[in-house]
């Protein structure tokens, strides 16, 4: 019994001891962890205070540093105009545009030691020297160089030296400002040719960097500003002081907005391994196209009623043309369809404005063979889209607003027939991953050819005629193994039937009237043995 209580009492204090060890463990644990703990937190306060005061030191570096700049230069603008209230002409220029070099000096200089403030003063400098040169004679009572074409020559060296520093220091903005400023020259020339030719080589500068430096969104700022500028020059140039309307005389500026729209039109030959992405591209397109087209319609009211034939025809030439080029020489799938149906949009005023109307109908409903064709080479789908909503549209016109002409009914029917077939061919080649363009155009054919024969034909016989036509698309569902030519036999039989019952009933002769039941009937009984025998085998 003494043994037992004594392997017991030992048993106890081996527990105890095992406790009293995994307590002291638990301990060490936690006064680790306190620690870590401890340290993570001061870790984290340190690195906020960090951040805390670098945001701090960022807002006020750059923050003053862009205030203190700005402030300085309304500074030398106010003393410049304070000397001239005195009567001071020539110091007040003379001091401002001494302060304004010594600024532009010191940007460079100090580049190392205060980058964000000479990146402020490389900025705003070059402005503000164009606003003192500027100020020697335009918008002031007296002045101080009379003639302007000193003016502009000294603008425009401002102008360069900016350029040129934007190629310095690689600065797309640098660029802005400088295609801004030459923009700005021009409109202060206040003269169409100087207008004119400005933005010429303004837009043949932007190219130039978008070219070599990929500067895209300049390019598309340079795009805006080149042709806003030519607007304002076509309302009368408001800036200089003018009333705004329209200006008298053209002065050949169709020439020039043309010379703009080509050059921005030549981005597209970018190489790919320059730019990959389409996006700027495709952006610079559409809007080059966009605002040639909306000056383009401002100005032909105007000053071309009688000559727009020929001005949508060289459009339409050299849109096609060069969408060949591209076909040819670039590797932009999407550039090429663009230009032809731009070429073909053009087309379609130009032949709207020989022919007139009803009868450019018929050459605008043969046109979409001409466009598929294209679409065939170019393997595009963007044409075959615009070509079909052109068709319709084109369609809908004439049926809305021309009296029928038998003529034009079958050139828009068999166009839309023979679309319809060449989709369905070339289908592969098209890559297209749907048929409702097909559709859209075999309804067109269907209601077309209808409406054709029911046009062309004594009343007595558009049954007989709708009964063959229904007859001609159930052959062509056999020859071409296609059930869509069954389904429009089937609805052109239905339509007969409607067309049998509740109109010819009632004005057809006893004998046409018989006629026409025993063939519909042969056909409607046909076409329903053959369904049958098919369903059967």
């Amino acid at each position: 019994m003494s043994v037992s209580q004594n392997d017991n009492n030992s048993n106890k204090e081996t527990l105890l001891h095992r406790i009293q060890s995994l307590e002291k463990r638990l301990s060490k644990i936690e006064s680790i962890l306190r620690v870590e703990w401890q340290s993570e937190i001061t870790k984290t306060k340190l690195e906020e205070g960090l951040t805390a005061e670098r945001a701090e030191s960022k807002i006020v570096e750059y923050g003053l540093a862009w205030l203190g700049g700005i402030v300085f230069l309304f500074g030398i603008v106010f003393l410049m105009s304070y000397t001239e209230s005195l009567g001071y002409l020539v110091l007040s220029k003379f001091v401002a545009i001494l302060l304004t070099l010594l600024l532009f000096a010191f940007s460079y200089f100090s580049q190392k030691q205060f980058p964000i403030l000479a990146n402020v003063l490389k900025i705003s400098t070059p402005l503000l020297l164009y606003y003192i040169i500027v100020r020697l004679h335009f918008f002031v009572e007296q002045p101080l160089i009379a003639r302007k074409e000193i003016i502009l020559f000294v603008l425009l060296m401002v102008v360069i030296i900016q350029f040129y520093n934007a190629i310095r220091e690689n600065s797309e903005f640098f660029g802005v400002i400088a295609v801004f400023l030459s923009i700005t020259t021009a409109v202060f020339s206040d003269s169409a040719y100087i207008t004119f030719l400005a933005l010429i080589l303004t837009a043949l500068g932007s190219y130039a960097l978008f070219y070599y430096k990929l500067w895209w969104k300049l390019y598309v700022f340079s795009l805006f500003m080149v042709y806003l500028a030519h607007l304002m020059w076509l309302f009368g140039n408001p800036i200089m002081g003018h009333q705004m309307r329209l200006v008298e005389l053209p002065q050949y500026s169709i020439i020039f907005l043309s010379v703009y729209a080509i050059i921005y039109a030549f981005s597209i030959f970018i190489p790919k391994k320059k730019l990959a992405s389409n996006a700027a591209l495709i952006s610079i397109s559409i809007w080059n196209a966009l605002w040639f087209l909306l000056l383009l319609l401002i100005m032909i009211p105007s000053f071309y009623k009688e000559s727009y034939v020929f001005i949508f025809s060289g459009i339409a030439l050299f849109c096609i043309l060069f969408a060949v080029i591209l076909k040819l020489k670039s590797n932009r799938s999407f550039a090429p369809a663009t230009y032809a149906c731009f070429g073909f949009t053009a087309f379609s005023i130009a032949v709207y404005g020989y022919f007139g109307l009803p009868y450019a109908y018929f050459l605008l409903a043969l046109q979409s063979f001409l466009v598929v064709s294209m679409a065939l080479w170019f393997r595009s789908k963007i044409i075959v889209v615009a070509n079909s909503l052109l068709f319709v549209f084109i369609l809908l016109v004439y049926l809305i607003t021309s009296e029928p002409v038998n003529l034009i009914n079958f050139a828009f029917s068999f166009t839309a027939l023979g679309t319809a077939r060449i989709l369905n061919w070339q289908k592969e080649r098209l890559t297209l991953q749907t048929n409702i363009f097909r559709y859209i155009y075999l309804l067109a054919a269907f209601f077309m050819i209808l409406h054709s024969l029911n046009q062309a034909l004594p009343a007595h016989y558009v049954t007989l005629a709708w009964t063959a036509t229904a007859f001609g698309f159930f052959l062509l569902s056999i020859l071409l193994r296609n059930s869509k030519y069954r389904y429009l036999s089937v609805l052109t039989i239905l339509v007969t039937a409607g067309h049998l019952f509740f109109i010819d009933l009632n004005q057809m002769s006893v004998g046409n009237r018989v006629i026409a039941f025993l063939v519909f009937a042969i056909i409607s009984i046909g076409v329903s043995l053959y369904y049958t025998k098919r369903i059967r085998n």
